[in-house]
């Protein structure tokens, strides 16, 4: 970006100073304020507070994540820091919130970031404990926006907190939904969730940026590093599902019937 261009609009948007409204007129401060019942029904929002490299079939105008949003993402820490209040606000909308404790490291840079119930969480719940509703799409977006945007702690405590209600809600959820939420935490950044061919790269940007951090992490262990926060992605299978499919044209159907909204 030249010294003369403005920045990318979703830039300004998220920009804490600029507080810059979409094209409808909203800003991410008025978004937040929004009682959950709006949240619910309004369905043009997730798109733009939650933003993905891929386009939405439902909102096809939504911004997308290029490698000059990516890096400024990346680069600044308002920015992620303002993408965090997004987060916690949609927590409460699913009857979550995150909890931070210090590591057993002792260091006040090292901290345990975990989502846990929130009181609201019986009634917030409904809304996505269910075999499969547009919620189960909105989630993957976030872990999938989080995870590209920086955010990739809170991405996967996400996660991890997700596959739990997964596992104790007595099948309420589909493992389909839980499919692509584990796509979304595990698979390479370069490789949406509703991508079935394993061959596919994706967007240049984020298979360069793995390689670049994959070839960072080779050099750390060379030097008898530990490569923190690595996240191995070469097996194909999770907890028994699927993240890369072996087979690619299966009787059951292409993933993009999951399409993120």
């Amino acid at each position: 970006m030249s010294q003369n261009s403005s920045p990318p609009q979703l830039v300004q948007f998220y920009d804490p100073t600029l507080n810059a409204p979409d094209e409808e007129g909203r800003t991410l401060s008025s978004i937040l304020t929004w009682p959950d019942s709006r949240l619910e029904d309004c369905h043009d929002y997730i798109q733009q507070i939650f933003p993905l490299p891929e386009q939405s079939p439902y909102n096809p105008s939504a911004p997308l994540i290029s490698p000059e949003i990516f890096s400024a993402f990346r680069q600044r820490a308002d920015l992620r820091g303002q993408l965090r209040q997004s987060f916690i606000r949609i927590l409460s909308f699913y009857g979550l919130e995150q909890r931070i404790s210090a590591a057993d490291s002792g260091s006040i840079e090292d901290v345990v970031l975990e989502i846990v119930k929130a009181p609201n969480f019986d009634e917030a719940s409904r809304r996505w404990i269910i075999r499969f509703d547009h919620n189960h799409l909105r989630i993957t977006r976030i872990i999938r926006c989080l995870r590209v945007l920086g955010l990739e702690q809170e991405a996967e405590a996400f996660f991890l907190t997700l596959a739990r209600v997964y596992q104790s809600c007595e099948g309420k959820i589909s493992k389909r939904s839980l499919t692509f939420w584990t796509r979304a935490a595990r698979r390479p950044l370069w490789l949406a969730p509703e991508v079935n061919d394993v061959g596919e790269t994706g967007k240049g940007f984020l298979w360069e940026f793995e390689e670049g951090r994959k070839n960072k992490g080779i050099k750390k262990e060379l030097e008898g590093e530990t490569a923190d926060n690595n996240v191995d992605v070469s097996a194909s299978k999770t907890s028994g599902v699927d993240l890369i499919p072996q087979n690619t044209t299966s009787s059951q159907g292409p993933a993009p019937a999951h399409s993120l909204n």
